[in-house]
């Protein structure tokens, strides 16, 4: 495989060369030929094109099965095909792709080792989180940065919209009536004692401020209408991501900070010739500043 980073042909896991990992790359098959020519799960014969027998034999159905090892594929219609049996079920591919419905060119690229789209879409995303961990993090730019850079200072990130949020002590009243109570009337009581307060005190996350969370190789800083936050990325004693912000807690504050709205934007992962665009979320903004962090040291 070829090493993304130089260029430098290599087997395994890491490049020889310069260190880098290597990209996963997806298995094709031949470029002529029909899905069917080979089985998906065996890869020793052909499907047949066969007739299957609903209860009774009143209804029949369209199907592609192996003589071999018994997997079924049902025309799910535009070209696609659903894996609904076979008579190992501890097979890997019935393990991983069971009931599952894709194109016919997947079914065949499967048939000669590679991967559908979806499950190559979660290779290249464990791979590009990798590669940002090492050290390679892309640079995210959705506005003119607004932070002033100290020498040898670079914004990775600028992300408006941010949402920051911190812990707060909410404390709640209850109160009631002590003593004895006695009917004088149709609906209505008379308590002899008198009353009585009590008062429960909990945590809520509660919205602070929202403005500009920027990165740079060095730091985070948070640029709100209220408040501005500033600390060196080596301040970071623990992340907690979610699908749509972070949660950092750094040594010297005692609350938690979550920022939220990291998902209204997009990055684009490219591996080899292939691209996708997902929104940016709090994993992808650990393993940023995890790179920041390792490419520093």
């Amino acid at each position: 495989m070829r090493c993304p980073a130089c260029g430098f042909e290599d087997e395994g896991r890491y490049c020889s060369n310069c260190g880098g990992l290597l990209a996963r790359e997806t298995k094709t098959a031949p470029a002529k030929g029909s899905w069917s020519d080979r089985c998906p799960v065996c890869r020793a014969n052909p499907l047949a094109e066969t007739m299957s027998r609903g209860f009774l034999g009143l209804t029949s159905q369209e199907v592609y099965s192996c003589p071999g090892c018994g997997a079924t594929f049902t025309p799910a219609g535009n070209g696609t095909f659903r894996f609904s049996r076979v008579a190992d079920r501890s097979n890997p591919v019935w393990k991983n792709y069971s009931n599952q419905t894709l194109r016919g060119d997947e079914w065949r690229r499967i048939a000669y080792g590679g991967v559908s789209d979806a499950r190559q879409r979660e290779l290249d995303f464990e791979y590009a989180l990798e590669e940002i961990q090492r050290g390679f993090v892309p640079e995210l730019r959705v506005e003119t940065n607004a932070v002033l850079l100290k020498r040898g200072e670079r914004a990775v990130a600028v992300i408006p919209g941010v949402t920051l949020k911190e812990p707060r002590s909410v404390r709640t009243t209850y109160g009631g009536g002590a003593g004895p109570s006695f009917r004088i009337a149709k609906g209505v009581y008379f308590r002899t004692g008198g009353f009585v307060a009590r008062s429960e005190s909990h945590e809520e996350i509660k919205v602070i401020d929202s403005g500009t969370l920027t990165l740079t190789n060095r730091r985070m800083v948070f640029n709100g209408g209220k408040r501005t936050i500033n600390f060196p990325l080596g301040k970071i004693v623990g992340m907690e991501p979610y699908r749509d912000g972070i949660a950092v807690n750094r040594d010297g504050k005692q609350r938690t900070e979550y920022y939220t709205g990291l998902d209204t934007i997009h990055l684009t992962i490219r591996v080899d010739d292939r691209s996708h665009v997902v929104p940016l979320s709090g994993m992808i903004l650990m393993c940023m500043v995890q790179g920041l962090i390792n490419s520093e040291e």
